[in-house]
């Protein structure tokens, strides 16, 4: 491989190198040294797997995500979140006047809608609650819904690289959607790698990559976990408890609420009046992807 070479390797490498032999890894079908490996390739990453192999890798988190966007509905949309029992959804406007617009409910991991038509499978999961979602529903796409079990790295990593590979977004630190941290700590990975590479021998600065994002990393997806725990809640008791105690209210997005078991927060209070008991509608932005 050529000096100051950048070349995608078609698999993780042999041998991970050390601060005295390079990384040997293939790329365009040739072995060649590397004198480093940035592995970015994703939840199940089989880089983690070689450098890391007592690590027990990614646990299911329980939930399940989907996510589309819906053409201009004509109307303004305000972004925020409506949470129910054990389930979420939430709207983004975007450019266009579009909206992206998706939901996390608990269920089995590997499902899929029975007649594989996941905006139905929506529908028969939100389709009582607020009109404005429900509207929004109906305008999306069948064939534009994605649906994706979400999976994270539960138990941190002790680093964030061995030898002369730097593990980077997913493949060091996989989280739940609901802080929408994934894609974002991946780009502050990238940029803090980069700092840390700037004049210094590598196996020193993946050392610096570690001590700078592993405890950044751990935080973020610890706080996306406890998220998760609220949203997961089922029981009356405990959505009462957690309605009231729910930062930042946005109230119903499009709309007024709608079914007997589903309530949009305004300012804190039902639109009754009276202390809000039900799902909230919150106002930040929650799960872009998962894994």
């Amino acid at each position: 491989m050529e000096d100051d070479a950048l070349a995608p390797a078609d698999q993780p490498p042999g041998v991970p190198g050390d601060a005295r032999r390079p990384a040997r890894v293939t790329a365009g079908g040739t072995e060649g040294e590397a004198d480093l490996v940035v592995a970015a390739d994703g939840l199940r990453s089989a880089a983690r797997a070689l450098l890391l192999p007592g690590h027990p890798g990614p646990r299911y988190s329980g939930f399940t995500t989907w996510r589309t966007v819906v053409p201009d509905p004509g109307r303004p949309v305000p972004a925020g979140e409506t949470w129910g029992r054990g389930a979420l959804t939430g709207v983004i406007p975007l450019t266009g006047g579009r909206v992206y617009l998706y939901a996390a409910a608990l269920t089995p991991p590997g499902g899929r809608a029975a007649d594989g038509d996941e905006r139905a499978e929506l529908l028969r999961r939100y389709g009582d609650w607020h009109r404005g979602l429900v509207d929004l529903l109906h305008s999306a796409d069948p064939a534009a819904v994605l649906r994706h079990d979400a999976w994270e790295l539960a138990d941190p990593l002790p680093a964030l690289h061995g030898g002369r590979v730097a593990l980077l977004g997913d493949a060091a630190h996989a989280m739940t959607p609901f802080q929408g941290q994934g894609a974002c700590q991946a780009l502050e990975d990238a940029v803090v790698l980069a700092h840390a590479l700037a004049g210094a021998a590598v196996t020193g600065a993946l050392a610096a990559y570690t001590a700078a994002r592993l405890p950044r990393t751990t935080a973020v997806t610890a706080g996306s976990r406890r998220v998760g725990r609220l949203v997961g809640l089922r029981a009356a008791p405990a959505v009462a408890l957690r309605t009231p105690s729910s930062r930042r209210p946005a109230g119903c997005p499009n709309g007024r609420p709608s079914g007997p078991r589903r309530r949009c927060w305004t300012g804190g209070r039902r639109r009754s009046g009276r202390p809000a008991r039900r799902p909230v509608s919150r106002g930040r932005p929650g799960p872009p992807r998962s894994g």
